[in-house]
């Protein structure tokens, strides 16, 4: 049976278990940051094919347009993911790279893929080392759901409602709450309280 007086999971946050006490996350939090930081290349070279505005594949295709008329616009929005996405893993990488006591990172191609290699390849190292885990894991997730909002709407993050999870300084925490369309669990950017969907639908409502 697990004991009750075990570290916390420093993401979910779940009590670690006892192969887990010298992390500051568990196994499943690592695979999940594993999985999106795999995911990421793929998803921003599905975002390249939307930069212009009505094009939904990169596949290229037969035109009339002469080489005078100008080009669509391009969508700025999927630019600055592209490049915000590009810009976060290099500013963690760097930051890996500092606490290693290595050189900062360079790149031979393609510094987003590239960079999501070398976090991936070094995520046992941080679930166990880097005291900012943490936000490391909420930004890796937050980049990995917005690209698949934009180029799912579906998928798109939703604002539910309002933390409902008790606060030291008020009934509750108040913190915006987002659910992801088919995600399991909702969790608390500001308190890290994690909520079943479920479990937060009914609390979400007995707040009201």
């Amino acid at each position: 049976m697990p004991s009750t007086d075990r570290l916390t999971c420093a993401i979910c946050p779940r009590p670690l278990w006892s192969d887990e006490q010298h992390r500051y996350a568990c196994h499943p939090c690592e695979q999940r940051m594993a999985d999106e930081l795999d995911q990421l290349p793929g998803l921003i070279t599905e975002l390249h094919s939307l930069l212009t505005p009505g094009v939904r594949s990169s596949t290229p295709r037969l035109t009339t347009r002469t080489s005078t008329e100008p080009q669509a616009p391009l969508n700025l929005g999927i630019l600055d993911r592209i490049t915000a996405t590009t810009a976060t893993l290099d500013s963690w990488l760097t930051d890996w790279h500092d606490h290693l006591g290595w050189q900062a990172p360079t790149y031979r191609t393609d510094p987003l893929t590239e960079a999501a290699a070398a976090l991936r390849n070094n995520l046992p190292w941080a679930v166990e080392h880097h005291p900012a885990i943490d936000d490391f894991a909420f930004e890796i997730r937050d980049l990995h759901r917005d690209t698949t909002g934009l180029i799912n709407p579906t998928k798109r993050p939703r604002r539910v409602g309002q933390c409902p999870a008790p606060s030291p300084d008020s009934p509750s925490c108040g913190a915006v709450l987002r659910y992801v369309p088919g995600a399991t669990n909702v969790t608390c950017r500001w308190c890290r309280t994690s909520w079943d969907a479920l479990d937060l639908g009914a609390a979400l409502a007995l707040a009201l």
